[in-house]
């Protein structure tokens, strides 16, 4: 790795932040921002000729392009599984965001506590916070397809009314 002077400035080619560095220790070998290396590690240089030739594609380069290319039946597909995802979504109250992909989630259905959840009795609270028969709300991933599961309305108002009394309690 190539030394440079106090007065040079040091700059991620990475995320093209600026890098102090304390001249006791020396500069970075790592950006401390995006924690790219620094230096000549995974850096190419390229010389660009001047030529009246255009330029040659792979011929396998363009099968790769064709196979990706969807056809017109496939697109209004696609628009209209978007477009039917949307009036699903601008229906709903709530759209929870998915964890995995962010895309906004559809309802699916409520979900009641199975019968073998048995509810904890917290000792500050002298009762649980969840009752056997709270019941969950389901919500799909249109994108990914991933399933989650949130506390209904009602079981989140009322957990939410124990514990604003268990803190006025004090």
């Amino acid at each position: 790795m190539t030394r440079l002077s106090q007065s040079e400035n040091q700059v991620c080619p990475w995320c093209h932040t600026e890098i102090v560095w304390d001249p006791e220790i020396g500069p970075e070998e790592e950006c401390p921002h995006c924690f790219n290396e620094l230096g000549d590690y995974r850096s190419i240089n390229l010389q660009v000729e001047n030529s009246d030739s255009g330029i040659q594609y792979d011929d396998e380069e363009e099968e790769l392009d064709n196979d990706l290319e969807l056809s017109d039946e496939e697109l209004q597909l696609a628009d209209d599984y978007g477009e039917g995802v949307q009036q699903l979504l601008d229906s709903q109250e709530e759209a929870p965001e998915c964890s995995s992909c962010h895309s906004f989630m559809l309802l699916a259905g409520t979900e009641p506590a199975s019968e073998a959840f048995v509810p904890f009795v917290h000792p500050a609270l002298g009762k649980p916070l969840l009752q056997a028969s709270f019941g969950v709300q389901v919500y799909l991933c249109p994108s990914c397809f991933k399933v989650e599961r949130q506390l209904t309305e009602t079981d989140r108002l009322a957990l939410v009314e124990q514990l604003r009394d268990h803190g006025t309690k004090k």
